[in-house]
């Protein structure tokens, strides 16, 4: 599936690049065709200018003027005199030449009738399609005794038609280079823009297939537990009711804590920050644990600091639901007649509770993973009460108040997990 979304997001990227860049080359060709020939013309009338203060001051236009001038420009000349075609005209032109010139009378009289003044020379230069290309032409009109004369200028445009077509090629080469740079990249891109993507949905496939796991063994167990009561005597069907009653509360548990984590996914998991004493949630967290950890024989100790603390930012509930998941999993993971010290300690910068116990301790391979969903570590997979989600749990909690949760060795021999808040600014927290 991600391959072929791969692609496809490739190809989309790619095709939308070269879109724009062959948008913005277009929009630039044309503005560079357009400028290439307005130069063009405007140097047709610069030249035609000329040509028109040489004829002014002449009676007679001479075969040797006008060879010279067709050799000095890249004009095509036509002289008529009263409308027909003069010597060097007739003779130079061929027929191509005759068929432009005839199109452009035939075209272009209106207006080129317009500059006919009986008493003075008149001029004019225009663009004009002739045979589907264009062409700039100038007309050049000198009366005389004896009638008129006309002088046609045309610019075919040749040499600014092989500097557009070089244009075109250069921008086209230009296009094709860029379009296999844009592929390269974009393959590579969206690689890595889907990578964070596919690394969440193999986690999501792989959290529902352990949900499903999970869930699927209580309720097995109830379901036989359930069957077994239809034939079981009296005596046994009480203990088979305790057994789908401590399944459903697992399944309860179980449910919870999955609704958190899926909150969490869906942002609708929030914190609201008030001004806590964390030593009061220590010391309300301590007493809560004092009775399942004398179950067990083990020894429960609590560390606060001498000095007065701050109150900590901090969303009182949430943190008190970490504390209770890491001394809960230190009661679960501690053996008969250990011992587990929550200690909590503040400075200008941090609040820090830590929960150490002198259990098996975490291998160094487990304590880069204890903090992902359902991770549990294998001398921990026979404990049927814990899921493995606590940890993550914690952790997401921590994240919303961009606090930290770590784990290292405690000096007893077991696992000590600290939790970190910000302090308050100290004008804040003397307000408060």
């Amino acid at each position: 599936m991600f391959r072929k979304v791969h692609r496809r997001l490739t190809l989309l990227f790619t095709i939308v690049c070269i879109g724009i860049l062959a948008v913005m080359a277009a929009s630039y060709i044309l503005l560079s065709v357009r400028s290439i020939y307005n130069s063009a013309l405007i140097r047709l009338e610069s030249n035609t200018a000329n040509f028109e203060t040489t004829l002014s001051g002449s009676t007679v236009i001479s075969d040797d003027w006008l060879r010279n001038t067709q050799s000095n420009y890249n004009y095509i000349f036509f002289l008529y005199d009263n409308g027909n075609p003069m010597h060097l005209t007739a003779l130079g032109s061929n027929d191509a030449d005759n068929d432009l010139i005839s199109e452009l009378r035939s075209s272009y009289g209106e207006r080129i009738n317009k500059i006919r003044d009986p008493w003075a020379i008149r001029r004019d230069v225009f663009q004009c399609r002739l045979r589907g290309r264009t062409y700039n032409a100038g007309v050049i009109f000198i009366p005389g005794e004896n009638g008129f004369t006309d002088l046609y200028i045309l610019d075919s445009l040749h040499s600014e038609r092989k500097q557009i077509w070089k244009l075109l090629l250069g921008f086209g080469a230009v296009i094709l280079l860029t379009s296999a740079a844009l592929f390269a990249f974009s393959w590579f891109f969206t690689r890595k823009l889907l990578q964070p993507v596919q690394r969440s949905h193999e986690q999501q496939a792989h959290f529902i297939a352990a949900a499903s796991h999970e869930i699927r063994n209580p309720v097995n167990t109830i379901v036989s537990a359930l069957d077994a009561m239809k034939e079981c005597s009296d005596e046994q069907r009480e203990d088979f009711a305790d057994i789908a009653r401590r399944e459903g509360k697992r399944l309860t548990v179980l449910t919870e804590d999955l609704l958190t984590l899926a909150r969490s996914d869906n942002g609708s998991f929030t914190t609201e920050l008030k001004p806590t004493e964390l030593d009061t949630l220590v010391i309300s967290c301590y007493e809560a644990f004092l009775a399942p950890a004398k179950e067990k024989s083990i020894k429960l100790g609590i560390t606060l600091p001498e000095d007065v603390p701050p109150p900590a930012p901090a969303d009182a509930e949430r943190i008190k639901q970490v504390v209770s998941i890491l001394l809960s999993n230190a009661v679960s993971y501690t053996p008969e007649n250990g011992t587990i010290d929550i200690a909590y300690s503040f400075d200008r910068q941090r609040h820090s509770i830590a929960v150490s116990d002198s259990g098996t301790g975490i291998s160094d391979e487990d304590k880069p993973h204890i903090f992902e969903r359902f991770y549990r570590a294998d001398r921990a997979r026979e404990d049927r009460s814990h899921f493995g989600l606590g940890l993550a749990i914690a952790k997401e909690i921590m994240d919303l108040h961009n606090g930290t949760i770590t784990v290292s060795d405690s000096s007893t021999g077991g696992a000590e997990f600290t939790i970190s808040l910000k302090a308050a600014p100290e004008n804040e927290s003397t307000q408060k």
